[in-house]
C-alpha cells in the first residue's frame, strides 16, 4: 500500500496522534500513519522547494526507521492555476494503475488539501487506483490527543453526485444502484445493527425504471415509477442516515414517482389514465435527450390513443398484434386518402374517416413515421435529417401530442 502525503513547510511539533483507538507519539504525522495503519510499504512525499529544505531530511529519517521506501516528488508553490494543474499531474502520475492508496492531506498548504482531495476523487472515479483512506491529522498540541480523521466517506459525495446526476439528467440509475449496494454491504460487514435493509431494493427500482425507460418499455417503466412513489417514504430514514447526498434530492426522486401508474390489468385493459401517463413519460424522455426512445414510443402511443377512442376506457385487447396493426393500417389508409390514392378498407376506416380529428391524427402520424424511420435507419439515407433538426422535430411532436390527447379524451371518454 502506498501513502501519498504533502510535506509540511514548518518544523513538525510532537503530538499524540490517535487512530482507531491506538496512539502514536511523534512529531511526524506520516510516521504515525505508517505505525497506526501497519500496511504502508511506500511513501511519496509531495514537496515544494521550501518544504524540502525545511523538513524533508527529518521526515525521511523518521520514515526510514519504519522500514518503508520514501520518494520525494517536487511541486511548485501553487501560486497560479497553471501551477495547481502541475501539482495535480504530479500527484496523479506518482501512482501506478491499480495501486491501493492512502492520502494524507495534513500538511497541505493553502489550496493543496483541495488539490489532494480532488486528486483522490479523480483516481477513485477513473478506477486508476483504489483509495483506501483519505486522512487528516488534526494537531491539538502536545499533551492533548490529536485525532487522525478519516475523510474517506466524503469522497463518496462526488460518487453520489455523479450517480444522482446520471439518473436525473440522463435516466441512468446504474451508479446509484452500485453505490447503494456498496453502502449496504459495508454497513452490514461493519456490524452496524442499523445497517440498511431497504436501500438496495429501492435503488434497484430506480435502476429498473431507468433501464425500462431507456429501452422504451412504457408499461414496465411506469410500473417501476409507481413503486418509487410507493416506497420512498419507507426508505427515507435509511437514505438520510447512510446516503445524505441522495437525501438532498428526494424531491426530484419523488417527481419521478409521480410519473408512475400500475401496469394495466389483463382483464380490465388500457385506460385513459395510463395513456396520459405514457404521454408524460414521452415528455420525460424528450426533456432528457432520449429522442430515439421518445419518438419510438410516440408512434405506439398514437395507436393506443386511437384504440381508446374507438373502444373506450378499459379496452383489454390493446396489445393484440392484429388489433394494433389494424389501427396502423387505418392511419396508412388516411395518408393515401389525403393524397388522393386508392386505399383498402380496414375494420376501423369507416369510423376513422368520420372523425373531426382524422386529418390532425393522420398528419401527426406522417410526422412521427418520417422521424421514426430516420432514427430506425440510423441516417443511412441519401439525404438524412441533421441531428440538431431531429432533436427539434422530436420536441415539436410532443408539443402537438399534448393538446391532441386532451381533445381526444374529452371527445370520447365516457
Amino acid at each position: 500500500m502506498k501513502l501519498i502525503s504533502f510535506l509540511g513547510g514548518h518544523p513538525y511539533a510532537p503530538a499524540d496522534y490517535q487512530y482507531a483507538g491506538e496512539v502514536c507519539h511523534t512529531s511526524v504525522v506520516q510516521e504515525a500513519i505508517c505505525k497506526l495503519l501497519g500496511t504502508i510499504d511506500d511513501i511519496v512525499l509531495i514537496a515544494t522547494d521550501g518544504a524540502r529544505e525545511m523538513t524533508l531530511e527529518a521526515v525521511s529519517a523518521a520514515l526510514r526507521e519504519c522500514g518503508v521506501g520514501v520518494t520525494a516528488v517536487p511541486i511548485p508553490d501553487g501560486k497560479s492555476e497553471e501551477e495547481l494543474w502541475e501539482i495535480f499531474r504530479a500527484v496523479v502520475t506518482s501512482i501506478d494503475d491499480g495501486e491501493e492508496i492512502v492520502f494524507d492531506i495534513t500538511h497541505g498548504f493553502r489550496s493543496l488539501p483541495l488539490v489532494g482531495f480532488l486528486s483522490a476523487a479523480f483516481l477513485r472515479t477513473t478506477g486508476k487506483a483504489h483509495i483506501s483512506h483519505l486522512l487528516y491529522g488534526q494537531y491539538m498540541g502536545e499533551g492533548h490527543p490529536s485525532p487522525i480523521l478519516d475523510l474517506t466517506p466524503f469522497l463518496s459525495i462526488l460518487d453520489w453526485t455523479t450517480g444522482v446526476n446520471a439518473f436525473l439528467e440522463s435516466v441512468d440509475g446504474k451508479r446509484i444502484r452500485e453505490l447503494a449496494n456498496q453502502t449496504s454491504k459495508e454497513a452490514y460487514l461493519s456490524g452496524r445493527p442499523d445497517a440498511p435493509v431497504k436501500l438496495s431494493k429501492f435503488a434497484e427500482t430506480l435502476d429498473a425504471f431507468s433501464m425500462a425507460t431507456r429501452m422504451a418499455r412504457p408499461v414496465e417503466a411506469l410500473d417501476k415509477a409507481s413503486l418509487i412513489a410507493h416506497n420512498v417514504a419507507d426508505v427515507i430514514g435509511e437514505i438520510e442516515e447512510f446516503t445524505p447526498p441522495l437525501g438532498m434530492v428526494l424531491d426530484k426522486i419523488n417527481a419521478v414517482g409521480e410519473l408512475g401508474i400500475a401496469e394495466p390489468d389483463l382483464v380490465t385493459g388500457i385506460t385513459w389514465d395510463h395513456a396520459e401517463k405514457q404521454l408524460g413519460l414521452i415528455g420525460y424522455m424528450i426533456e432528457r435527450g432520449l429522442f430515439l426512445q421518445g419518438v419510438t414510443l410516440s408512434r405506439e402511443w398514437v395507436i393506443t390513443l386511437m384504440l381508446l377512442a374507438r373502444h373506450g376506457d378499459g379496452y383489454p385487447d390493446w396489445l393484440d398484434k392484429d388489433v394494433r396493426h389494424g389501427m396502423e393500417w387505418t392511419f396508412g389508409a388516411g395518408i393515401r386518402n389525403m393524397r388522393g390514392k386508392y386505399f383498402e378498407d380496414t375494420d376501423y376506416s369507416d369510423w376513422y374517416f368520420s372523425l373531426d380529428s382524422e386529418e390532425v391524427v393522420t398528419r401527426l402520424w406522417i410526422k412521427i413515421t418520417e422521424i421514426r424511420n430516420d432514427f430506425a435507419h440510423c441516417g443511412m439515407r441519401s439525404n438524412p435529417t441533421r441531428v440538431p433538426t431531429m432533436n427539434v422535430k422530436s420536441k415539436e411532436l410532443y408539443t402537438e401530442m399534448c393538446p391532441l390527447f386532451k381533445q381526444i379524451r374529452e371527445t370520447f371518454e365516457d
